[in-house]
């Protein structure tokens, strides 16, 4: 696999070379028209320029298979310093004291997919998704570089590199490597992630394809948490974490997951004669209809490996008394096929609709068990231009119809008035019934067996919506109703809470701007109606606040601010790292203070630095420390630099 990974690369580089070679001083594709069609990416008419144009001359734009519009990489001006992956969800997120280990969300959040699902999914917001890889349209080469230093503790690196060897020809991949040693024992987490992906259109706007290769790996040392439970008051353990004894000093989980995708489509319509120039004309398909196919084949795996006993950790070990490796593993081959309608004009309501069929084949295996599992989903979609039209809607419905998950449904509703003055009134939500994962039917495991029969979920998710962006005013309003909830019990074992269960959350946010000050606000509050089956905080509050200036004749803009992080007590779950899940626990209640970030941010053109000092305060209450989880502490005071470039020579 690695030589013909090398080949491969080897084989892209040389058609990068050549595609230089060969294009220098030639014609440039002008695709400055921007494409307002939701669901075709590609132009209207490719115009040459025999001559550079300044102006193009940094024009990138990029689309992602679930949002084909055209758009430009944002220049990360706001907020850059927040360079974790769970600092950028739409709520608060705590680990396990370490970024890159696994983590959960202060406020209630529940997907419910329907039909084959593996379960393990503690670590899904660090990988790469097909779905929101960015395929580049570029005039020149563009690259985007990223560091991050935080001591011995925190090095974190990319880079994304896009570059059309012709007009409608890309190349790009990116590449970024994380390693999170953490100040305590046995905590270290590295993160591999690459992607290499293509481009092609041809000529006359008839066929798209996208073709992709990603690579997810994840190795996390676990070390079950602290054995003492008094580590922020004790001399020994305050000036060095490392010293602090664990419960596992040689167990390591590691995430592996390969998947080349295929996104292939043929535009339907009637032929256009467009002039390229003063003596070539071309016809050009301008589509009505799409036809799309979309492949994939992808290989997940999940080991957990511990060479010693560590029965003081762990009660019982059922096949193998000396050491630990378990493993799941997935093989599944997706094919789709979907028929849709074009937003070809600018009438922003117009109807469109799609229509599909997708199937998976998936190979499942866990110690004993090796299935072969058939996943057949009919999906539909009606909808317009939501964001343009005073009235936007979509609706999408999928349904299974596989012997083993006949019945699941999922149907996602959006409705919204937009008004003139930035002002944005909606309704969206989701309706489903979806059988049990993979892990919550059956496990076996050399520390946890079990098997299940447990009913479907059905849930119904409303959420309202109010935005006033003129005056930076946001309000989400979420209402859950599930029946048949699953969670993992104080015995870490998944159960089935059969009464229905209510969750309100609401998300309020008010940030005021003026020329040289920013105040952002968000108020998170939740209602659970049953406390003992969910266990998360009844309020979480973030306060950015910073001063902005330019200066050097305005060419460097710099920002100086602080952030602070506060949510209410509560008996948060534990965490099981052979399972890689939380569970209850009724042993600690974890208690809060507010958190304060320092940060200064420079950007210059297209480059930001960022100086963070992460947790200020530590120290300054009578509570010397936080616990994220049990036996497992917040991050301490440190200090973190981190720079990003983007380039286009």
């Amino acid at each position: 696999m690695k030589k013909v990974f090398i080949s491969y690369l080897l084989l892209v580089i040389s058609f990068l070379t050549f595609g230089q070679a060969t294009n220098t001083n030639t014609t440039v594709a002008n695709t400055n028209n921007n494409v307002t069609n939701i669901d075709a990416s590609t132009p209207k008419n490719l115009v040459t320029v025999t001559k550079p144009n300044p102006k193009l001359f940094y024009d990138t734009k990029y689309v992602t298979p679930d949002n084909p519009t055209l758009r430009r990489p944002d220049s990360i001006v706001e907020n850059f310093h927040r360079y974790n992956t769970t600092e950028k969800q739409f709520v608060p997120y705590y680990n396990l004291g370490n970024y890159g280990t696994a983590y959960y969300s202060l406020m209630f959040t529940n997907e419910n997919p329907i039909g084959f699902k593996h379960g393990f999914n503690s670590f899904d917001l660090y990988f790469i998704h097909p779905e929101k890889l960015n395929y580049y349209k570029t005039k020149t080469p563009y690259t985007y570089l990223n560091f991050v230093f935080g001591g011995k503790e925190e090095i974190v690196g990319g880079a994304s590199f896009a570059y059309n060897i012709k007009p409608n020809i890309n190349f790009g991949f990116s590449y970024n490597r994380n390693n999170f040693k953490g100040k305590n024992i046995h905590q270290a987490s590295i993160h591999n992630i690459f992607s290499f992906n293509h481009w092609f259109q041809s000529k006359n706007n008839f066929y798209d394809l996208k073709a992709a290769f990603i690579y997810n790996g994840i190795k996390n040392e676990e070390n079950g948490g602290w054995v003492e439970t008094d580590v922020y008051d004790n001399p020994l353990y305050k000036k060095n974490k490392a010293f602090a004894p664990v419960w596992l000093d040689d167990a390591i989980n590691k995430w592996s997951e390969r998947d080349i995708n295929v996104r292939q489509q043929f535009n339907i319509g009637p032929k256009k004669e467009i002039q390229l120039n003063d003596s070539v004309r071309r016809k050009i398909v301008q589509p009505k209809f799409i036809i799309e196919h979309d492949f994939e084949f992808e290989h997940w795996k999940f080991y957990y490996k511990d060479y010693e006993k560590d029965s003081t950790f762990y009660a019982r070990m059922l096949y193998n008394t000396d050491s630990t490796q378990d493993y799941t593993k997935t093989w599944t081959i997706r094919n789709g096929v979907f028929f849709k309608n074009v937003q070809n004009d600018t009438l922003p309501k117009k109807f469109l609709f799609g229509a599909g069929l997708e199937y998976a084949f998936t190979r499942y295996k866990q110690r004993f068990v090796d299935e072969f599992i058939q996943d057949i989903q009919l999906k539909a979609k009606i909808y317009n231009q939501a964001d343009s039209a005073f009235f936007g809607y979509s609706i999408d419905a999928a349904v299974d119809v596989a012997p083993k998950y006949i019945g699941d449904f999922d149907v996602h509703f959006l409705g919204k008035l937009n008004f003139k003055k930035s002002i944005t009134i909606g309704v969206q939500g989701d309706v489903s019934l979806a059988s049990p994962s993979q892990k919550q039917e059956f496990y076996y495991g050399n520390h946890y067996t079990y098997a299940n029969i447990f009913q479907k979920t059905f849930q119904a998710k409303v959420e309202g919506i109010f935005e006033w962006k003129k005056q930076l005013l946001y309000l989400h309003v979420q209402n859950y109703f599930i029946q048949n909830y699953i969670y993992y019990d104080t015995a870490s074992l998944p159960q089935q809470y059969h009464k229905p269960l209510n969750v309100l959350v609401v998300k309020f946010v008010k940030n005021f701007n003026t020329k040289h000050i920013f105040s952002g606000t968000e108020v998170y509050v939740q209602w659970i109606s049953n406390n003992n089956i969910i266990r998360l905080p009844v309020v979480a509050v973030k306060q950015t606040l910073y001063y902005k200036g330019g200066f050097i004749s305005g060419k460097l803009n710099a920002q100086l601010g602080f952030d602070i992080l506060y949510n209410t007590n509560f008996t948060g779950n534990a965490y099981n790292p052979s399972l890689a899940e939380f569970y209850h626990q009724d042993k600690q209640k974890l208690t809060f203070y507010p958190v304060l970030d320092l940060f200064f941010d420079i950007h210059v053109k297209r480059t930001n630095i960022f100086l963070r000092v992460q947790h200020v305060n530590q120290g300054m209450f009578k509570q010397k420390g936080i616990y994220t989880a049990p036996n497992y502490g917040y991050i301490d005071r440190k200090f973190v630099a981190g720079v990003t470039w983007q380039f286009y020579d």
